[in-house]
């Protein structure tokens, strides 16, 4: 889980880019998850909310907002700009079907569940190592509330083995060390019933046409 280097707006592109045909039951978690991502010292705080299926970010970066809505059901995503009053409605892009038959060079063996347990914010969180390449770290994950989608990125080519597992079996990280440095923590989970208006586009805000995604 390598968070240095990205940006805000290309963390909330990589947490929704997901693979179409899945439905996301969050394992009936919903509400508001907040937490932090550490860059260069750096701290930028995300919002992650949940309500059935659909999913929602928002982030805030030096007075630049941004929200990202993901509906699996209808295989699309929508990117809202407050400060334009604007919103785009994008297809999610399917790339199964370029990875079939690709060799994953991730390491199978390189995430290792460590049996080490405790509590974070509540909620019952398992201790897992990891190395990935050059990084070493550990994450403290929990099954409580769903996982979590910065994983499912189609846009990464090749996934290591070790986030293929842990999406497969469901974990969302509250805590992640990388190299020795915090990279992302959770900072707060508010399980409560969402209005269904906060996954659609504001009342008032113009939706902008966007060119259909080129197909390599």
């Amino acid at each position: 889980m390598k968070f240095s280097s990205l940006s805000v707006f290309f963390l909330l592109f990589a947490a929704f880019l997901v693979l179409p045909g899945k439905t996301y039951s969050q394992d009936q978690f919903e509400g508001k998850v907040t937490f932090n991502v550490f860059d260069n010292g750096e701290s930028h705080t995300m919002q992650y909310y949940v309500k059935g299926s659909k999913l929602r970010f928002d982030a805030n970066e030096q007075g630049h907002e941004g929200q990202i809505i993901m509906d699996p059901a209808e295989k699309q995503f929508m990117i809202i700009m407050p400060q334009q009053k604007m919103y785009m409605v994008m297809p999610i892009p399917d790339m199964k079907d370029k990875n079939k038959g690709s060799e994953s060079t991730g390491d199978k063996a390189d995430f290792v569940k460590t049996g080490e347990t405790k509590d974070i914010l509540g909620y019952s969180a398992e201790k897992w190592t990891y190395k990935n390449g050059d990084d070493q770290g550990e994450a403290w994950m929990t099954k409580d509330i769903g996982g979590f989608q910065l994983f499912d990125n189609p846009m990464q080519q090749d996934q290591p083995q070790w986030q293929k597992d842990l999406q497969a079996e469901g974990y969302f990280p509250l805590l992640v060390y990388e190299n020795g440095d915090k990279v992302f923590e959770v900072t707060n989970i508010d399980k409560k019933s969402l209005d269904a208006s906060m996954f659609e586009p504001p009342a008032g805000f113009q939706k902008m046409d966007m060119p259909a995604m080129p197909q390599k």
